[in-house]
């Protein structure tokens, strides 16, 4: 299993959206709501309760949601975490928290357990909320590996510490480092998904170097291509690549 992270129009720019995310963002320590009656948990967590979401940012601003069923205790979140959500125009009241414009869709790892004290997960909330800081996320991210998905425009995308599947759908993207905590294209560790290309195997693609970059492109559609920024074109194979099945595309 894997984070799965989708890219919006708003955080097409990977690598801008999270230099510039925690810009502005006010931290309350967050609250988590509970939907069963209606309540708002700021300061006395209750450790029986099971709540619907956490939320964390600045009124009509930056916010995260974090939606699930979480429990809360000492310093403890343990439960299931089913969405993240980074976004603007937060809100967080008795009706519920929310963030009017979504703008980083987050599915964490299902197989990632919670019941250790301070897992990773914990330890990127905590790290948000004392120093608005999203390096814990970062090292959440290398521990489950990611799965990121580009919109269909272009894109600016990086990568995490471990492994991460960037998959392709549309337009001239650019891979590369971004914040401290972020990697480009690791050959031999990440893949390259370009079934959404309808490229159904190596030799439906071309790789040359560009300036110290590699440049990846459809022989089939002009209009998409991949820049891996520092990357040498000599690394590259078929292994590095998810195809799609040619029978799929049949179907």
């Amino acid at each position: 299993m894997a984070t799965t992270i989708q890219l919006t129009q708003s955080s097409s720019d990977l690598i801008g959206y999270l230099n510039g995310w925690t810009s502005g963002f006010g931290s309350t320590y967050g609250a988590f709501y509970d939907a069963q009656t209606s309540s708002l948990a700021t300061t006395t967590i209750d450790p029986n309760t099971t709540y619907e979401a956490w939320g964390d940012g600045s009124t009509g601003g930056k916010g995260i949601v974090m939606s699930g069923a979480l429990q809360y205790s000492q310093g403890n979140l343990t439960g299931s975490v089913d969405s993240i959500v980074l976004g603007t125009g937060y809100s967080q009241s008795t009706s519920g928290i929310a963030v009017s414009q979504q703008e980083l869709l987050i599915d964490p790892d299902s197989a990632y357990s919670l019941d250790g004290a301070r897992d990773l997960l914990d330890l990127a909330v905590y790290q948000l909320a004392r120093f608005g800081s999203l390096a814990g996320f970062y090292d959440y991210f290398a521990a489950t590996g990611t799965v990121i998905e580009d919109t269909a425009a272009s894109n600016t995308l990086t990568g995490f510490a471990g492994a991460d599947t960037f998959v392709f759908s549309g337009g001239n993207d650019i891979v590369a480092a971004g914040p401290t905590g972020t990697y480009g294209y690791q050959d031999g560790v990440d893949k390259l998904d370009v079934s959404g290309w309808g490229s159904t195997s190596v030799s439906d693609l071309y790789w040359v170097d560009d300036a110290g970059d590699t440049i990846v492109g459809s022989y089939s559609n002009s209009a998409v291509s991949i820049t891996l920024v520092g990357v040498d074109s000599s690394v590259l194979d078929a292994s590095d690549f998810i195809f799609a099945s040619a029978s799929a595309l049949a179907a």
